[in-house]
């Protein structure tokens, strides 16, 4: 009986928790997923607030039926992986935390980025105090001074790339280079290379995909931040 009851608990354990987030995760989405040059979304384009008229699972208002935010049912499925990776990547008490606060504002950054090509400066500080604070509470200090360096680090070199790439890489995703390489560098340094080196190959590989297969015109690019979220998450949690 216990072999097959257990899985059943974590696994509700592990739902319950992840959709209960959903919804403040997709009305940040819904607020923050806007051009750069325009100020942050507060209600529906009907007038209602968006909360609660656009937190769904469908993502859009009640009032007028039109979708504000991310597509249906996509947060409830990256907060559902989100979760199942946490649960089974053997982390517990604050480091846990750490990662789970993580994850949240990963996912929040992810479907901002892919949708405007945007990264808010106080998602990724939150991201980040969050983070770093949590590990504080417990946890190795060397590791958390290894997480510290790794960002820094990471944000430098994306700062001296962005000064030199005319545009391609923007100073959001400067900032994103302090908690994921944070994220990476609390497990080792050799996670910081893989993490970062999976993230930049497979936006490049995508990027030249598309662009043969003429779904990406010459002169414009992919968000970055996406791929690298999806590497670090990877590398960090399942390795």
């Amino acid at each position: 009986m216990t072999t097959t009851i257990a899985p059943r608990r974590i696994g509700v354990r592990t739902a319950l928790p992840a959709l209960a987030v959903v919804p403040l995760l997709r009305y940040a989405i819904a607020v923050h997923a806007v051009a750069d040059d325009q100020p942050w979304r507060a209600a529906c384009p009907c007038g209602k607030p968006l909360w609660p008229n656009a937190i769904g699972p469908s993502g859009c208002c009640a009032g007028c039926g039109v979708r504000v935010g991310a597509p249906p049912y996509a947060v409830e499925a990256a907060a559902l992986l989100g979760a199942a990776g946490l649960a089974v990547s053997g982390l517990g008490g604050f480091a846990l935390a750490a990662y789970a606060w993580w994850t949240a504002a990963m996912i929040v950054l992810a479907f901002v980025d892919a949708a405007v090509m945007r990264l808010p400066h106080r998602i990724t500080a939150a991201a980040t105090a969050g983070f770093l604070g949590l590990l504080a509470l417990g946890g190795p200090a060397a590791a958390w001074w290894r997480a510290v360096a790794a960002g820094l680090v990471l944000a430098a070199f994306f700062g001296v790339l962005a000064a030199a790439s005319r545009g391609q890489l923007g100073w959001g995703d400067v900032s994103l280079a302090v908690p994921v390489a944070a994220a990476l560098g609390w497990q080792n340094w050799t996670a910081v290379y893989a993490g970062v080196l999976l993230g930049l190959g497979t936006a490049a590989i995508t990027a030249i995909t598309l662009r043969r297969l003429g779904r990406l015109t010459p002169g414009t690019s992919l968000p970055l931040g996406p791929f690298l979220i999806t590497a670090a998450y990877t590398v960090a949690v399942w390795s």
